[in-house]
């Protein structure tokens, strides 16, 4: 990468923390470097610029005014993510932002349509689909490994988000709970490797509707916690996808996929590096495994793979692999699903 790539990020909260420590990892950063930050509460953001370097910028205005900023990377709250964004882009500003990309379909659009006026990349998260495994796995589908894809299933047990993070309310209200929040890792993934669907249905509840943070302030949840999504996809192949944020005691924490000549399995759906598995038609067992078990360190994502893609994605002048079309559809997706839990029906797309 021949000119430098310089970055700020919007939002320090917990994620953001996630995003540089894994991006200083980084041997060669291929000309890329963290500018600074803006945060809602300055203590905090000045607090992060003095762990990770840069500069704090006293608003967000005086961030997307900064001519040596060529990207922000957008980690505010879901509800502040469209309009965050929105104001990025009529700056000039290249973006990432965290999942969802805005909480209605209409504004996901407009922000793309935002994004082609000004010839400027817009990227979403969730990027595990650049991950090791996930490539495999789509290289492996590509190939007829296991012939055609007939099903999937998908497990995202999350547990309860109260029993770790400070400010769990935010997770259970409007833009989050399961679906917006980790249904995009699933969902996004599934899109990648079978294409678009044309049909959900969703059967969900409120698990646990009563919640205390970690002080013991007690909070209601608002959207669901809890349930299971069918997805049909225009290929043919069916999903199942588990969500919950009541309890992550399990087993599942991972996705498979049944073909015509066999199985793939990965033992987790996000961690880039897991086990990998593989079975021939009408196999009892396993026939090849491959990959590391776990446990993983931030769930095994390298949260340096989006800045990375968005940034080689600007140089190369092409759409990221984590594009904001697929964020679209992604988003598509769990709404509807939100809404044929609602309606009990299934919902056409």
């Amino acid at each position: 990468m021949n000119k430098r790539f310089r970055f700020a990020v919007a939002g320090t909260g917990d994620i953001a923390h996630f995003y540089l420590d894994y991006f200083n990892t980084q041997q060669d950063k291929e000309g890329i470097e963290f500018a600074g930050a803006w945060n809602r509460t300055a203590e905090k953001g000045r607090e992060f610029v003095k762990k990770y370097g840069g500069k704090f910028y006293e608003s967000l205005d005086a961030l997307i005014a900064e001519e040596r900023v060529d990207a922000i990377i957008n980690l505010t709250s879901p509800k502040a993510h469209e309009k965050i964004t929105a104001a990025c882009l009529e700056a000039g500003k290249h973006v990432l932002s965290e999942k969802p990309l805005a909480l209605s379909v209409d504004k996901a659009r407009h922000l793309i349509s935002l994004a082609r006026a000004n010839n400027l990349t817009l990227a979403c998260a969730p990027f595990i689909l650049m991950g090791q495994n996930q490539q495999k796995v789509k290289r492996l589908l590509t190939e007829g490994r296991i012939g055609k894809p007939v099903s999937a299933a998908a497990e995202m047990f999350h547990g309860r988000v109260e029993a770790w993070h400070a400010n769990p309310e935010q997770f259970y209200t409007e833009g989050a709970g399961p679906l917006l929040d980790v249904g995009p890792y699933p969902v996004s993934l599934m899109i990648d490797w079978f294409g678009p669907v044309k049909a959900v249905q969703g059967m969900f509840d409120i698990a646990i509707p009563e919640r205390k943070d970690l002080s013991g302030r007690p909070f209601k949840v608002t959207v669901f916690d809890h349930g299971v999504a069918l997805l049909r996809f225009d290929s043919g192949v069916i999903g199942r996808i588990a969500f919950s944020y009541a309890n992550s005691n399990t087993q599942y924490h991972g996705l498979e996929i049944q073909g015509t000549d066999g199985s793939i399995s990965l033992s987790s759906l996000t961690a880039g590096r897991g086990k990998l598995r593989i079975s021939n038609k009408d196999s009892t067992f396993w026939d090849h495994i491959e990959g590391d078990p776990g446990p993983y360190a931030a769930s095994g994502v390298d949260w340096s793979e989006g800045i990375v893609e968005l940034a080689r994605a600007v140089a190369e002048n092409r759409e990221p692999a984590n594009s904001a079309e697929l964020a679209l559809h992604t988003l598509e997706v769990c709404l509807a699903v939100d809404e044929a839990a609602k309606t009990g029906g299934t919902l056409k797309l």
